[in-house]
């Protein structure tokens, strides 16, 4: 908006938006379904947003508003029915992947015939939204790759942006978590950061790894930050969190008075542990990339990082980080050699924030999103 261009908003979350953006909110309640597939359910929910938010549009058009361009999120139906309000609006969709085996933690010989099934479902909206649109987000080339060649033609590569703000934080030396927590500069701090703490963003895998680190340096403090839910991952057989499947496993194992789990905390908290970290652990599976890799590379924290296709977008091994191939007990050792190495580690977040400033920068993709969507403003 402060480019000058008009924006108004459809969403169904409360969550406040900035305060220039006229916004129209819709409600859905989930209805009670019972002797239908689970598959069923969503489809149901995507028609039901589908229709809701194009309610939303047509209040707008009744307003004799209409857009140069329509963006959305194809991921729960709701710009399906855009186009049928606003036909000569372009429709630019950011879809996140297209799913594969992979993504389930499966190779195409152990799926079952269910898994075909979701995979299949998942990716038939992605594509029926795509059909409408005439061009799509992807923030990384290994996302942008996953989706068949069908679709490679609508497809631009371009992150959505890291604020100015975030490259003038200063690192910080001491930081008080809380009343009784407080990592002092020496300290050594290892930091794992996830939504939910599963086996896709390789938790099990971080905390085995604790087990060799911990015997190794008895010094280091860890602090996990994530939710004890499911993102992308299954939930576990018997109903119980990864979290306390993981700490079974290690009972005796591992000293817990060194580390430190939180749940999801305020973004301005996170901001602060990322600048007092020493050392990030990603061991993200190749999947859709995590914002909170670009905000801790932006702060200048050094990350090792799973040896994926993913990751290798961003991290490049001896400049703005570490890659790890190999099982949990040379991953601590990994971890731990790296802790006594300060001055390289302080040499790889300089870099890292360098290397995020030139490409992800806001003012930098915010330029090229514009130079994108300019020749579309123009299609009718």
């Amino acid at each position: 908006m402060d480019r000058g261009h008009e924006v108004k908003a459809i969403c169904s979350h409360g969550k406040p938006i900035y305060d220039k953006i006229e916004t129209y909110r819709y409600e859905y309640k989930q209805k009670e379904c019972s002797g239908i597939h689970q598959l069923t359910k969503e489809v149901d929910e995507w028609i039901h947003r589908s229709e809701l938010a194009a309610e939303q549009a047509n209040l707008l058009k009744g307003k004799d508003w209409a857009p140069d361009i329509i963006l959305g999120h194809p991921g729960w139906g709701e710009t399906l029915l855009l186009k049928r309000i606003y036909p000569s609006s372009a429709l630019v969709l950011w879809p996140e992947l297209w799913l594969r085996p992979t993504q389930l933690g499966q190779t195409d010989a152990s799926m079952t015939l269910q898994q075909w099934h979701y995979l299949q479902n998942k990716n038939s909206l992605v594509e029926l939204s795509l059909s409408q649109a005439q061009t799509a987000m992807l923030p990384t080339q290994f996302q942008a790759d996953s989706f068949p060649k069908r679709l490679q033609n609508k497809i631009n590569v371009l992150h959505e942006g890291v604020e100015e703000t975030m490259f003038q934080n200063q690192r910080i030396n001491r930081l008080t978590l809380t009343p009784e927590l407080t990592l002092g500069e020496d300290t050594p701090v290892v930091t794992y950061i996830s939504r939910n703490l599963e086996p896709m963003r390789g938790f099990p895998t971080f905390m085995r790894s604790l087990v060799r680190l911990q015997a190794l340096n008895k010094r280091v403090h860890i602090v996990i930050v994530g939710g004890d839910g499911v993102s992308y991952s299954s939930a576990s057989d018997d109903g119980r969190s990864w979290k306390d499947i993981l700490l079974h496993e290690l009972e005796g194992q591992i000293d817990l008075t060194r580390i430190h789990f939180f749940p999801r905390i305020p973004h301005e908290q996170l901001i602060k542990l990322y600048l007092r970290s020493d050392l990030h652990v990603y061991l993200s599976s190749a999947f859709v990339l995590s914002w909170s890799l670009i905000e801790i590379m932006a702060c200048g924290t050094p990350v090792i990082g799973n040896n994926n296709a993913m990751i290798k977008e961003l991290i490049k091994p001896g400049i703005t980080g570490a890659l790890y191939q190999g099982d949990e007990k040379g991953l601590g050792e990994a971890i731990h050699k790296l802790l006594k190495q300060p001055k390289k580690l302080r040499a790889w977040g300089k870099n890292s924030k360098e290397y995020i400033q030139k490409h992800y920068a806001l003012s930098n993709t915010i330029d090229k999103l514009e130079e994108l969507l300019k020749p579309l403003a123009a299609i009718f």
